[in-house]
C-alpha cells in the first residue's frame, strides 16, 4: 500500500517553495525545471497573493514523510493509496 502526498491545507502555504527545493534534492536536481511540486503566486481579494500548489502524481514515489516534514505551515497531509481508491468508489 503507497503513500499519496495531498495539498490539504491549500490556503496555508506561504510561497516559500522548501516543498520544492526538498523534492528536487531527493531527485539530485539543481533548479526548480521540472519538479513535480510546483508553486504558482496569483492575486486574490483586495490585492493580497495567494498561493496555489500542483503536485505530480510521480512525487508518490520519492519520500513524501520529508517533504510533509519540511513545510512550516503544514499544508500537506499524506494519505495511504487504498483510502484514495475508495473515494472513487463512494
Amino acid at each position: 500500500m503507497g503513500k499519496i502526498l495531498k495539498a490539504t491545507f491549500k490556503k496555508n502555504c506561504i510561497g516559500c517553495e522548501l516543498c520544492v527545493f526538498e523534492v528536487q534534492r531527493q531527485l539530485g536536481k539543481i533548479g526548480l525545471e521540472g519538479s513535480p511540486i510546483r508553486v504558482f503566486r496569483e492575486k486574490g481579494e483586495k490585492e493580497k497573493i495567494v498561493y496555489t500548489i500542483g503536485i505530480d502524481p510521480s512525487v508518490n514515489k520519492l519520500d513524501v514523510e520529508k517533504i510533509e516534514g519540511v513545510c512550516p505551515t503544514m499544508v500537506f497531509t499524506i494519505e495511504d493509496e487504498s483510502k484514495e481508491a475508495n473515494d472513487y468508489i463512494e
